[in-house]
């Protein structure tokens, strides 16, 4: 009470303060994203954590253009359009030592008899360049120098003119400049071009550094710019992932990969990690895009936007703005079902624009068969929501080192609990929960829910809360039955 109780002269004393009377109402998860990568080479950039500002272009400066942190950054801020409504925090990791950057070249030949004009995309970026008859390859080249280097988000540099060709060197040290590729559309008579996929790049820098940094921090996914079949980051990011939903830890995290691979180059990566919930693909089948790209898009435009407003809804954003593959590279649908059955996620192009189709982990374990239970990121999500949710229950100040008796006890302690108001808050998360579709059958929840005091430890309260989870509209058969009317008497 307000008023001292040694006051004794008339006197009205009124208190007020918050008291929380919504114990058990679900709440959201707020999403958060972490971003794990390296920047630009000819950059001298910090590894301490960065909070994005809702800008490219300070990634930019801060980390050089053209190197992945930025490209990742121009998806999730767009200068247009919807970009990140979650919080963003870049984790910088340092080029590996003796890391080497990945090189390709273009080559040009002969002398153009016509004007003309052509386009080179490199890592999904477009360089314009101009042909006038009479230019030589030599004379092209220069032009195409010049408009590669004139693109600042471009991911290479482009060097001087050596025997009729230019080198295309990364931005950035690692494997990741191998999955840069150049395509080149010009078609002019007199000219021979020729291109040579960038290769070569080696030794990507240690994640370990970047996954510490991230602390007490809840990030929610963490978005990786490494090539997705670095094994030695995946098995780092699933050790480290498996400790974050641990019983101590209480703050799950997935770890997205970008990827542009066939059926057989991905499958071959994900099939061999079974027990695998940490990781995930979001793929754009036969992109010219950079797999990291294509990652972010998926994140924002659908995956992180979609679980921050609403987790128990699935995945089927359109990834628009960004190129897709070509007709003869897309999945049929008994490709793209094999594809889930080896913990792979697959996408459809709809239009010109690739759609997310199944994005899931790579869980499949033999034992759990067809359906296994950590398959679907979207399942994921939903119980990072209700982990969340008990969290707030058993972690509010109201729980912490309060008197603990039974519910036969009749006590006139405001601060003791006993574990039927325990079971009340539980009840009413698991109506909440439901209204929210991400549990479902929550009389079952109610029905088997348990809160006891431990039979040895008096200050132990031991609480078993079931839920199942909601599912998704994934396949739907509907039979369609026709015949005709004849006419009678």
């Amino acid at each position: 009470m307000g008023v001292s109780a040694s006051a004794i002269s008339r006197v009205t004393g009124v208190e007020v303060s918050y008291k929380n009377f919504n114990a058990g109402k679900a709440a959201l998860l707020p999403q958060r994203l972490a971003i794990v990568g390296p920047g630009n080479s000819n950059v001298a950039y910090s590894t301490k954590k960065y909070e994005c500002e809702s800008s490219a272009a300070l990634v930019a400066e801060r980390y050089g253009y053209g190197s992945p942190l930025h490209l990742a950054a121009l998806q999730l801020f767009p200068l247009s359009g919807n970009g990140a409504s979650f919080p963003v925090t870049i984790y910088p990791v340092a080029e590996g030592a003796s890391a080497v950057a990945a090189a390709g070249s273009l080559g040009i030949t002969g002398t153009a008899t016509e004007n003309g004009s052509g386009k080179i995309y490199i890592g999904g970026i477009v360089a314009e360049f101009a042909v006038t008859k009479d230019d030589t390859g030599d004379n092209v080249l220069a032009k195409v120098k010049t408009a590669i280097n004139g693109v600042l988000n471009m991911p290479v540099i482009a060097g001087d003119l050596d025997d009729h060709a230019i080198p295309l060197t990364a931005k950035f040290k690692g494997t990741i400049g191998n999955q840069v590729k150049t395509e080149l559309q010009a078609d002019i008579a007199g000219l021979t071009f020729s291109v040579t996929q960038l290769s070569g790049g080696s030794i990507d820098g240690d994640v370990d550094t970047a996954l510490a940094a991230i602390g007490g921090v809840w990030e929610t996914v963490v978005l990786d710019l490494y090539p997705y079949n670095n094994t030695t980051n995946l098995d780092k990011y699933q050790n480290w992932g498996e400790g974050r939903w641990g019983v101590l830890n209480k703050k799950g995290c997935l770890v997205a990969h970008g990827c542009t691979d066939n059926y057989a180059t991905r499958t071959a990566v994900t099939d061999a990690r079974p027990n695998d919930y940490i990781n995930f693909l979001i793929p754009s089948v036969g992109s010219r895009e950079m797999p990291f790209v294509v990652a972010a898009k998926g994140l924002v435009s659908d995956i992180m936007t979609q679980a921050d407003k609403d987790p128990a809804c699935g995945y089927k954003g359109l990834l628009t703005g960004l190129h897709t593959g070509d007709d003869l590279v897309q999945e049929d649908y008994n490709v793209r079902n094999q594809a889930v059955s080896k913990g792979s996620s697959t996408n459809i192009k709809e239009g010109s624009a690739a759609r997310l189709n199944d994005i899931i982990t790579f869980y499949h374990p033999i034992a759990e068969g067809k359906y296994p239970s950590r398959r679907y990121v979207v399942d994921m999500m939903k119980l990072m929501n209700v982990v969340y949710n008990v969290r707030l229950i058993m972690e509010a100040d109201e729980m912490i080192g309060v008197p603990l008796v039974p519910d036969a006890d009749v006590v006139t302690n405001p601060n003791a609990v006993q574990p039927k108001m325990v079971v009340t808050a539980f009840v009413n998360l698991a109506k909440s929960l439901a209204s929210k579709a991400i549990i479902s059958d929550a009389e079952f929840t109610k029905k088997n829910l348990e809160v006891k005091i431990d039979s040895e430890n008096p200050k132990r309260l031991n609480v078993k809360f079931p839920v199942k989870l909601s599912g998704n509209i994934e396949v739907s058969s509907t039979d369609v039955f026709f015949g005709f009317y004849l006419g009678g008497e």
